[in-house]
């Protein structure tokens, strides 16, 4: 796979709607540990449970609960399924969910159109990370941007999911959903927040220009 940077790409807008294909195969979320030990859970266990209920398919890391004394057992008793390590749940994820800041090598091995939350501090992002995200075309959600509680979060993303599984379209979700506006940090491989593009040295666009056709 060719990851190196070609400065004749451009960020230009995708005007197109992001199919998340539920209705050709089952959607999965993937849930992703973190490094730090009490890293908040973006899902709870009911929340889980709803989904896996909705007939979606929720993996999870192995260990995502030990901070918070929830074992393996009690997130498989809520129908998820435990996997080992992170890059075959972002392989089989629709959605992928981690509370700290992808990494570069985390991005890299996303898949096309995939659609990634997490907190997302400007000061962390590269160029090269930039590029990924545009290559694949990610649309990226952060939670940070928000200003949330930590006993917020959970029912913050139930919400944010089910907007997506709602209505089956990503620029849809955001044209109806203030939250998105406020947090979508990457549309279709296009970065839309300022402090990002800035610390990345790429252009940024308005989300409001690339999810609304003003003509």
């Amino acid at each position: 796979m060719n990851t190196s940077y070609n400065p004749e790409h451009t960020l230009e807008p995708q005007l197109l709607p992001i199919d998340l294909d539920i209705n050709k195969l089952r959607a999965t979320i993937g849930m992703l540990s973190s490094d730090v030990f009490f890293a908040p859970i973006l899902l709870s266990l009911k929340h889980i449970e709803h989904f896996v209920n909705e007939q979606l398919a929720v993996m999870v890391q192995r260990g995502l609960g030990e901070g918070y004394e929830i074992s393996d057992y009690q997130f498989t008793e809520h129908g998820a399924d435990i996997m080992e390590d992170e890059l075959p749940i972002i392989a089989l994820s629709n959605i992928v969910l981690k509370y700290e800041p992808f990494s570069v090598e985390e991005i890299f091995f996303l898949k096309e159109k995939q659609i990634i939350i997490s907190t997302a501090p400007p000061e962390v992002f590269t160029h090269e990370m930039v590029q990924f995200l545009h290559e694949k075309k990610i649309t990226a959600v952060g939670i940070n941007f928000l200003n949330l509680e930590n006993y917020q979060i959970q029912n913050t993303v139930f919400q944010l999911i089910s907007a997506l599984l709602l209505s089956r379209n990503v620029q849809h979700s955001i044209q109806l959903n203030p939250l998105f506006l406020k947090s979508v940090y990457c549309y279709n491989g296009e970065i839309c927040n300022r402090a990002i593009a800035e610390n990345a040295g790429v252009p940024w666009k308005d989300l409001v220009e690339l999810c609304w056709n003003w003509n």
